[in-house]
């Protein structure tokens, strides 16, 4: 496939070509927002393979697709749907109207819209030829082009022109009635062939006139059908619907009561309304302008029709014909206004006149046997209707003449199919006969049509075989210097003409000629085969010649002149007729005569016009929707000639179309041609198709140029070039949708955080929300843990991560076998009984879905541990949830419908209350109950019960709980009414907006002004720093900090000032302390520090009272080994250092220093218990004497942080350090060292959930509800 690809372009070679062309028609391109993904090829010509089955596939797959049209060329491929896919609508109309056929899908609007537009453009006349088998949409394609070349041809503004569309529309259902019937292969079979020809005005283009050409009536259907047929339309539209004075004047009853009507046995057909139809026919009828009085004379024949049809005979005595019920006869004379008796004579007596040379012979009244006398019956039944069908259309002619003509015109020919039955007659050879001409006519004016396009566009054409049909159509139609089969038929009738089966035994000897001399043509002893086109066909020779005489005999003339009605013997029957057949010298006009007459008038007219065509495809037998049946179209494909069509259009080039068109189509396809979506070519067309096809690099022999248009060779080329026109628009589109998506997304994302930021300032995160809800259950009910209450606990949920993609949280759920979303999971204890003996405490894995809690055990299965499902418990199922009122870890889950396999739980959680909370949202019916004693079902039905006391006994873990049988004793907690206090905030540090904004201002300011500043010594850039072992009976050691982010310094006020503050003195940069080395200055400005207020000299205070020795608060251990401290949230450990351990949690244990100033986690197998150190209880000791030059100490850098060690010497400086830090008193120094414990309280990741978690507390609140922010903006 060819790639496009677009240069670099400089701004003044953008600014050219921008340039509208001065001399252009080409508009800018649009993206077709409403077109479908095609299915199969739209043109045939564009197959890869043209072959029968290659064909039929392409149909199908877009019949199945609800397309039913597909071109060839500019012929169209309709496939009949056998119902309504809602396609002739007034808006698909429009979408069609003024645009050219190959800019929207092939359609039968489309063929109109061509013929219309050729007609005013061109001034040429248009004509339609659709053809195809019974019941593959003929007339229904016909209907449609009436409708839409009178839609847009007509201003409504003009009556007269308004009245000519009215009544052209009004012809489809009138002559429906008369002339289509119920076929085995279709509901709404034409019966008849019909040529529309719309006169339009030469400078308006308004239809100002129509006429009609009628061609072949079936008249045999007025008088037998096939079982399962029906006769014409009207029949039984007249007698189910018949209106109250047409009942009365002709006895008209319902259709079961007349043979003509009821003989099949198909009186009512699925999907047909004979009701409506009727109403339709009344209404065209007076559209059209027909009166009363000739509505009236129609409505008489019907009736004398169905009555003829129920006159039937007896044998007589002399095995003659007679009239079994002469009441029938007598109705029929009344609606012939003819005597009774010569109406009895002339249907079962024939009159036989013999002749003596030029002298008049004698007259015999010959009478006739019941076969004879129900063909004379028919007969009559028969002309009547034919000839009423005529007059309908000559009256319709006169109404449609209009006060003026035009040589303008379309013509819409709507004929029978091609036919083959299982017994073929002379109607099947007519109906053949005129499919073979338009055949004939369509190879001829496609194939014409081609070469003079290629000859006009100098394009070299290597001419291809085909099948011309000549030859049949003169095998039927020729005189000399062969004689055909129609002047075989004519010549039978006049040697025989009194006897029809002589005639057919002369008509058999005479195509004994035939075989040896036409290949199409072989004789089978009473039948003949045609090698039509469309498939052999056999025909029966016996009463054909009698079928081509086509006069009714002379008795029944005679008879009709007779009457009394001057509709009958003046416009149906006039005198000529009976004329004709009295006149001996004058040879009557055969049905074959007229059917080869009105053939070639049909193809004279047609081959004056611009043809257009329709082929007509019938995809079943079962008129069902979407049942195609390959076998049947394949046939159709065949006969209707479409491989041949293919090849014929394929013999040069497989599309063509205009420069201008083209251009139109691919100038997005070049740089030089299309910018942006706009042209900028301002040459010719054909420059701009050559600089596309070069652009897109099709080489020249897939391609031709004529003088206005360009051929494409092969389908493979056309179909790349739209598929890089495809891809432009879905290149642009692409990076269109992008840029929007990066805009809503910065726009998304900017609400989302001033959402979250001002929902968090207010009222908290959703974890923390959920964290105030369900301590709100418990409010005022249970004692709280410390670590409960802590600013910085939030319920998170899944604290094993279970919903993550890997990890030991995915394991577990993937062993268990649970594929829910997981709400909450941490691991517990359960307290599981055994039968002779107490309860015991088993760990245990807890994980809540929205639907269910699982209770995971740790199994192990030959020698491997598994994780196993122990319980599922439904959360629908959860009765209520027991709790004490101590500050225990317990919870009693009860549940509506204990058994055996799953009883009550009596488990034990660290985050007791997340869980019930949890419950609480899933199942807002669970009832939590508080109390100091919680019942639960051991066993079902067998309640236990838990006492809870407070106290402590030996072994219980700090900050624990013990059980022992059936008591859990618990030390006191908080009050019950504790809160959460506010979430702690980090420290806000110091921004250099210069990094963002005025860089260049920013670095010149940098250059031209460098302040020094103080630096932080060696150990503030440890976060962890080492220490020294503590020498015995030391003091205890000052708080050891970690490293904070930095802060600015403000200065730090005196607890309880002795004197009053003297005034601040300016700090002098040059006074700096002697001791601290001096380190270059920053590349950035820096704010300058507050300088600290001195203090003046202070007397010595008195010397401190006793050490007192008090009980520790817990319990110590001493560090075994060094450690780093390198987790998050951990503190380090220094060899041989005492700590207070508060809370030990499996392998960690909840570490603080002696004076408990710093607070974190560290490994418990690093720490062993010892005996605590001797701590006193007194005041602090003084601090030591201040250092003179101290008061003009530089002030401390807000990057520095004061750090820590417990050695001797480091120490006392150390302390020197805070003590300057504070004013250099005592008391400054104790309120520092307070207030610097409590700042580490709050700051210190002090929960179970942020060390397992291991999130950062600085961070966590502005990115933990980035991804499932989920807030309507």
């Amino acid at each position: 496939m060819a790639i496009v690809k677009r240069g670099a372009r400089t701004r003044k070679q953008q600014l050219q070509q921008q340039e509208p062309p001065s001399k252009s028609g080409i508009k800018k391109a649009e993206f077709d927002l409403h077109k479908k993904k095609e299915v199969g090829v739209s043109d045939l010509t564009l197959l890869s393979q043209i072959t029968d089955d290659a064909i039929n596939n392409n149909l199908s797959k877009r019949f199945m697709n609800d397309t039913i049209y597909t071109y060839i060329g500019h012929v169209l491929i309709s496939v009949n749907p056998f119902r309504d896919l809602g396609i002739y609508t007034v808006d698909t109309l429009r979408k069609y109207q003024g645009r050219n056929r190959l800019e929207v899908p092939p359609h039968v609007f489309a063929i109109a819209e061509s013929m219309y537009y050729n007609l005013k453009s061109y001034g040429e006349n248009q004509c339609v030829i659709i053809s195809g088998e019974s019941g593959a949409g003929k007339t229904e394609a016909a209907k449609q082009i009436m409708q839409y070349i009178a839609n847009v041809s007509v201003d409504n503004g003009n009556e007269d022109i308004t009245k000519i569309k009215d009544m052209v529309l009004a012809t489809n259902p009138l002559l429906e009635s008369f002339g289509c019937a119920k076929t085995l292969r279709n509901n709404n079979s034409s019966r008849h062939g019909k040529y529309l020809e719309i006169q339009f005005h030469p400078l308006s283009f308004q239809p100002i006139a129509a006429h009609i050409t009628n061609y072949l009536l079936e008249k045999q259907r007025v008088v037998s059908q096939i079982t399962n047929e029906r006769n014409f339309h009207i029949f039984y539209q007249f007698t189910k619907h018949c209106p109250p004075q047409y009942q009365q004047m002709y006895g008209i009853q319902g259709p079961e009561s007349y043979i003509y009507t009821s003989a099949a046995k198909c009186i009512d057909v699925e999907g047909v309304n004979d009701s409506k139809d009727f109403d339709e026919t009344l209404k065209a009828m007076q559209v059209i302008g027909l009166s009363q009085a000739e509505q009236d004379n129609i409505f008489r024949m019907l009736a004398l029709i169905l009555w003829i049809g129920n006159i039937s005979f007896v044998e007589d005595e002399s095995g003659n014909a007679a009239i079994r019920d002469e009441s029938v006869t007598n109705f029929v004379g009344y609606l012939l206004d003819v005597e009774g008796e010569i109406l009895k004579t002339s249907v079962i007596e024939k009159v036989v006149q013999t002749s003596h040379g030029m002298k008049r012979g004698s007259t015999y009244h010959v009478p006739l046997n019941i076969v004879q006398a129900t063909a004379v019956r028919d007969a009559l039944a028969k002309g009547i209707y034919n000839n009423l069908f005529e007059w309908i259309v000559e009256r319709v002619n006169l109404s449609l003449k209009g006060t003026s003509s035009s040589n303008k015109s379309v013509g819409i020919l709507d004929i029978y199919g091609f036919e083959i039955f299982d017994h073929n007659s002379f109607e099947q050879l007519c109906i053949n006969y005129v499919n073979e001409k338009l055949q004939q006519i369509f190879i001829q004016l496609t194939l014409k049509a081609e070469q003079e396009e290629y000859v006009q566009e100098q394009i070299k054409w290597t001419p291809i075989d085909y099948f011309n049909n000549k030859v049949v159509c003169d095998l039927i139609e020729a005189t000399r210097p062969q004689p055909g089969i129609f002047a075989a038929l004519n010549d039978s009738i006049k040697t025989a003409h009194a006897d029809s089966q002589a005639a057919d035994q002369v008509f058999a000897q005479r195509l004994n000629m035939f075989g040896s001399t036409n290949k199409h043509f072989e004789d089978r002893r009473g039948k003949f085969i045609i090698k039509h086109y469309a498939g052999d066909v056999t025909y029966e020779i016996l009463g054909m010649t009698d079928k081509n005489k086509d006069a009714m005999l002379r008795d029944l003339l005679e008879m009709l002149s007779t009457s009394k009605n001057p509709f009958i013997n003046q416009i149906l029957f006039p005198p000529e007729l009976l004329a004709n057949q009295t006149d001996s010298k004058k040879r009557l006009e055969t049905s074959s005569d007229k059917i080869k007459r009105s053939a070639n008038a049909l193809v004279e007219a047609l081959s004056k016009c611009q043809p257009s065509y329709i082929r007509t495809i019938k995809p079943n037998q079962t008129k069902l929707p979407r049942d195609y049946d390959n076998q049947q179209v394949l046939h159709q494909i065949k006969y209707l000639g479409l491989k041949e069509n293919v090849r014929i259009r394929r013999a040069g080039f497989a599309y063509r179309t205009t420069f201008e068109k083209f251009v139109q189509r691919f100038y997005l396809l070049s740089p030089k041609t299309g910018y942006a979506g706009d042209y900028i070519w301002n040459g010719d067309d054909i420059l701009a198709v050559k600089e596309i096809l070069k652009s897109c690099f099709i080489p020249t022999s897939e391609y031709q140029l004529g003088t206005t248009k360009v051929f494409i060779k092969t389908p493979e080329t056309l179909f790349a070039l739209e598929d890089m026109r495809d891809k432009y628009w879905h290149n642009m589109a692409a990076r269109i949708q992008r840029a929007w998506r990066r805009y809503v997304k910065r726009k998304e994302d900017a609400a989302i955080t001033m959402q979250r930021a001002w929902r968090e300032k207010t009222h908290g995160n959703k974890y923390e929300q959920l964290r105030d809800y369900g301590n709100s259950l418990l409010h005022n009910n249970k004692q709280r843990r410390r670590m409960s209450m802590l600013g910085s606990r939030a319920f998170m949920g899944d604290y094993l991560n279970c919903n993550d993609l890997d990890g030991y949280g995915r394991f577990v759920v993937n062993q268990a076998g649970i594929n829910e979303p997981v709400v909450f999971s941490l691991k517990g204890d359960i307290l599981k009984a055994a039968f002779g003996r107490s309860s015991k405490r088993l760990p245990r894995i807890f994980i809540l879905t929205s639907r269910s809690l699982y209770v995971v055990a740790e199994v192990l299965v030959n020698k491997r541990l598994q994780l196993q499902i122990e319980h599922t418990i439904p959360v629908n199922g959860i009765k209520y949830c027991g709790l004490s009122t101590l500050q225990d870890d317990w919870v009693a889950i009860s549940l509506h419908t204990a058994s055996v396999t799953t009883p009550d739980l009596f488990i034990n959680l660290d985050f007791k209350t997340e869980l019930v909370t949890h419950l609480k949202k899933l199942n807002s019916a669970i009832t939590i109950m508080v109390s100091d004693n919680i019942e639960y079902q051991k066993k079902p039905g067998k309640y236990h019960s838990i006492k809870f006391q407070m106290g402590t006994v030996p072994g219980m873990p700090p900050h624990g709980d013990s059980y022992k049988s059936g008591t859990v004793t618990v030390p006191q907690g908080l009050p019950a009414n504790s809160k959460n206090p506010k979430r702690p905030r980090p420290k806000a540090g110091n921004v250099d907006y210069s990094k963002y904004y005025n860089r260049g201002a920013a670095m010149k300011t940098t250059k031209s002004h460098v302040t020094p500043t103080p630096v932080a010594s060696h150990h503030a850039q440890n976060p962890y720093p080492t220490a020294v072992k503590p020498q015995r009976k030391a003091p205890p050691p000052e708080p050891v900090r970690q490293q904070q982010p930095p802060q600015r310094v403000q200065p730090v006020q005196p607890v309880q000032p002795v004197q009053p503050v003297q005034p601040v003195q300016p700090v002098q940069p040059v006074q700096r302390v002697q001791s601290q080395p001096v380190q270059p200055a920053q590349s950035r400005p820096v704010k300058k520090a507050v300088p600290i207020p001195t203090k003046p000299k202070k007397a010595a205070p008195p010397p401190p009272p006793p050490v007192e020795v008090s009980k520790p608060k817990f319990p110590t251990y001493v560090a075994m080994f060094d450690y780093d401290g390198s987790v998050q949230g951990s503190i380090p450990l220094v060899k041989d250092t005492v700590y207070y351990v508060a809370q030990i949690n499996g392998k960690w244990g909840l570490t603080k220093t002696l004076d408990e100033t710093c607070e974190g986690w560290s490994p418990i197998d690093y720490l062993k218990e010892c005996a605590p150190p001797a701590v006193p209880v007194a005041k602090a000791p003084p601090p030591p004497a201040p250092i003179q030059h101290q008061q003009h100490q530089q002030p401390i850098s807000n990057t520095s942080s004061v750090t820590s060690s417990v050695g001797g010497s480091q120490a006392s400086t150390n302390q020197t350090s805070v003590g300057s830090n504070g004013g250099g008193s005592l008391g400054n120094g104790l309120a520092n060292a307070l207030k610097h414990k409590k700042q580490e309280e709050v700051s210190l990741a002090g929960s179970l959930a942020d060390a397992l978690k291991k999130r950062q507390v600085a961070t966590r609140d502005s990115d933990d509800e980035a991804d499932d922010d989920d807030d309507d903006w």
